[in-house]
């Protein structure tokens, strides 16, 4: 019997017939790990619960998909246990689906694996399993899975993890990997650094490139970074990176331009 035949056998067993409600008002661990990984069709999946006038019914369509195979539904029923937001958490649930979803090939599974794992949402905290679980999700895919590598390997709290230490130039491969694969975040990391000349030599052509290419996708802080830079050099491209980060909703921006109008 393969792999996948095995999974979906024990779907029926693990999946309960109905959900329990999550607790109102929700407590403050909830809220805080409320946004924890992602589903598998974002925007459509989270409005949809938000919207539901009964969210058993949402279950019971994604319970009937994921047994029949789905496995973006068999990720998105661990999403939503792991984070306890639209009904009662179980994270020992939440990590069978998700395996299972993963062992299926699922990016976001993988990812969503690594978010439980950097998290401790019910399991011991390890950053050797949420680096390991992100690298699987970035090879199928997931490009935000190489942000997440990037700040993972940059975080000095974990420094006393057995097998696991900070590497501030691996970090920036990582960034450096997912901007080349068109990750935004990404992209604005690595510009960033090579203006400053963070933990790489600096080079500015190559990192307004980058910043430029960021902020055209909307990442507020490399238009910040570019109006800041252009303020000391070039006038017209300063109040053009300005007003667009002021546009984007930067407050970094908005002072800047009531300041230039009281000047002189």
């Amino acid at each position: 019997m393969s792999a996948a035949s095995n999974i979906h056998s024990l779907l029926a067993h693990l999946l309960p017939e109905q959900v329990i409600a999550a607790p109102t008002p929700a407590g403050r661990r909830q809220r805080l790990f409320a946004g924890v990984g992602l589903p598998s069709q974002q925007s459509l999946l989270v409005s949809r619960l938000d919207e539901a006038p009964d969210l058993q019914a949402v279950y019971v369509d994604l319970r009937q998909q994921a047994l029949a195979g789905n496995v973006a539904a068999l990720n998105d029923l661990g999403w939503i246990w792991l984070n306890g937001k639209y009904w009662r958490a179980d994270t020992v649930l939440a990590g069978h689906l998700l395996r299972m979803a993963a062992l299926q090939g699922s990016a976001a599974a993988w990812f969503n694996l690594g978010q439980q794992h950097y998290f401790g949402k019910g399991i011991d905290t390890s950053y050797v399993q949420a680096a390991q679980c992100y690298r699987q999700a970035f090879d199928r895919g997931m490009l935000h899975a190489a942000a997440a590598l990037g700040d993972l390997l940059e975080e000095e709290v974990c420094d006393t993890e057995l097998g696991w230490q900070v590497d501030l130039t691996q970090a920036y491969q990582w960034f450096l990997r997912g901007a080349e694969r068109g990750e935004a975040r990404c992209r604005f990391e690595v510009g960033y650094r090579l203006l400053h000349g963070l933990h790489v030599e600096a080079d500015t052509k190559a990192a307004l490139y980058w910043l430029e290419l960021a902020a055209a996708t909307g990442v507020m802080q490399a238009a910040e970074e570019l109006a800041v830079h252009f303020s000391r050099r070039d006038g017209a491209r300063y109040l053009d990176w300005r007003d667009r980060a002021v546009q984007m909703g930067s407050t970094l921006a908005l002072a800047m331009k009531l300041e230039d109008q009281v000047q002189p």
